[in-house]
């Protein structure tokens, strides 16, 4: 790769993978390339397309005070997907519909790319490590995140986003250190169909089965995991 990128942090497993899935049929020479694009796209933005970082950050940590959700550590399959969903209205978000109606398949391809290659805003092990605490019962937010509610069929969010919600392969996001306004935001598209249900349908269903309280009580769990992880204290 281009030195004029910088080093490249240890980004886990997953976001690896996903980055070399997207770079692996490409020569240096495309890919450096194609990082070159996506840069420009996130840090200067194109005509009719604002700069990326403007709103989710120089690193894409996001801004929990704004509600912009966090792209760095999520899978360049899962980011061109939500672009895509953006562009078509499958997803409905007033802000973001017409920059991905703006962009190319080519350029979408070019700035996820460049996402893959920035660090991750938590540090996965220390999230993963975190959640084997067997949660306390009477926390609703952290038992329907790691137990699940089996009276209401609904499992355990950490069996498809993983201990901690650092996410897992292509499709199923991380979500620990998202704020929890924009957890709730996304719950209530689900439940309005205003948001592609994911894998398996999984998440449309399981929005209309949570009541208001479960989900804002899990919603606080994963937004306040992170910092949990960096004090050493429970969720």
């Amino acid at each position: 790769m281009n030195t004029r990128h910088g080093p490249r942090p240890a980004l886990g497993w997953k976001s690896l993978l996903a980055g070399c899935l997207t770079l692996s049929a490409l020569s240096t020479a495309q890919a450096d390339a194609l990082l070159d694009q996506g840069k420009q796209i996130y840090t200067q933005g194109i005509e009719g397309v604002p700069a990326c970082l403007a709103c989710h950050g120089a690193q894409g940590e996001g801004s929990t005070a704004a509600n912009f959700p966090y792209l760095a550590g999520q899978s360049a399959a899962y980011l061109q997907e939500q672009l895509q969903s953006l562009a078509d209205g499958g997803r409905q978000n007033a802000i973001m519909k017409p920059i991905a109606s703006a962009l190319s398949a080519q350029q979408r391809q070019a700035v996820t790319a460049y996402v893959v290659s920035l660090p991750r805003p938590w540090d996965p092990v220390k999230l993963s490590a975190l959640a084997q605490t067997y949660p306390d019962a009477k926390d609703a937010g952290a038992w329907l995140a790691n137990r699940g509610d089996w009276s209401r069929q609904v499992p355990a969010c950490t069996q498809c986003h993983a201990a901690g919600g650092v996410g897992v392969g292509e499709h199923f996001p991380a979500i620990a250190g998202l704020s929890k306004t924009y957890i709730v935001e996304q719950f209530k598209l689900w439940r309005q169909g205003q948001r592609p249900n994911g894998p398996g349908e999984l998440m449309g269903d399981i929005a209309k089965r949570l009541d208001d309280a479960q989900i804002d009580a899990v919603a606080t769990y994963f937004a306040g995991l992170p910092q949990a992880a960096a004090t050493g204290a429970q969720p």
